[in-house]
């Protein structure tokens, strides 16, 4: 723990200097959230939309989808992928840690530099813009326990892509598909309810709908205490297919690893 504390401090000092970077991606989300919630606000002003939602409740499920999708944001993905095109993943396996434990500590050290940010835009929109709904009294510990696996959950899926890049050379491309695919199969641009049945259907069988569908119907009471602890069972379950998966995929990724130079 001694080390992993040293790396996770390492990687917040790294993360603070290039905190413009992460400042313009802030400002990238909150463009993509300000055009949203003008729809929206047409669409909603005096009735319910097809999910069910009112437009009080579609404030806060925005705020919501803004919040999580700047935890464990573009950059955690882009980190790994960078290290395996430009080959300093040969020096990271020169040191005496794991490369998954590598891996965990830049991931915890992010989201302590972006739980600031998303504290601070939480507290700026609920005292201004947003009139938020509470979550379910009775629903509060499983929403936070199912809050915790959706950001571990976007966590191992950064990873997983990241790592994928041993098997390309266009990385950028495969990390926008990734991003667009889960902004819609997670449920952040739009309810699941609004998909046609087939994409739906399709969206609840993979683990995108885990990063923030699953804390979103807690948070408004739309699951009993036995659908929530199923939910957060399914989220528990792709987490760990998807860890043993990044596993995997590194040990036949080390495989393939070809570096030149010093």
């Amino acid at each position: 723990m001694r080390a992993f504390r040293a790396l996770v401090g390492t990687a917040v000092q790294e993360a603070f200097m290039y905190r413009g970077r992460y400042a313009v991606s802030v400002l990238i989300s909150l463009v993509q959230m300000s055009v949203l919630y003008s729809i929206w606000h047409a669409v909603l002003r005096h009735r319910q939309n097809p999910a069910g939602y009112t437009w009080r409740e579609m404030q806060t499920y925005l705020l919501m989808s803004f919040l999580l999708t700047l935890v464990v944001s573009f950059g955690t993905e882009e980190r790994v992928s960078t290290s395996i095109r430009d080959g300093s993943v040969s020096m990271e396996l020169l040191k005496p840690v794991h490369y998954m434990t590598l891996r965990l500590s830049e991931l915890t050290a992010a989201l302590f530099v972006e739980l600031l940010s998303v504290g601070l835009c939480l507290l700026a929109a609920a005292t201004t813009v947003v009139r938020v709904v509470p979550p379910e009294a009775r629903m509060r510990g499983a929403l936070v326990l199912s809050l915790v696996m959706a950001v571990a959950l976007k966590g191992a899926l950064a990873v997983v892509t990241g790592i994928l890049c041993f098997w390309t050379t266009n990385a950028l491309g495969l990390l926008w598909c990734r991003q667009a695919v889960a902004l819609l199969l997670s449920g952040a641009m739009l309810p699941l309810q609004m998909l046609p049945h087939w994409l739906r259907d399709m969206a609840y069988a993979l683990p995108f709908q885990g990063s923030f569908h699953t804390p979103v119907v807690i948070y408004f009471g739309r699951a009993d205490a036995r659908q929530a602890a199923a939910l957060i069972a399914l989220q528990v379950l792709w987490l760990g297919v998807l860890w043993g998966a990044a596993g995997l995929l590194v040990h036949r990724g080390f495989r393939r690893l070809d570096t030149y130079g010093g």
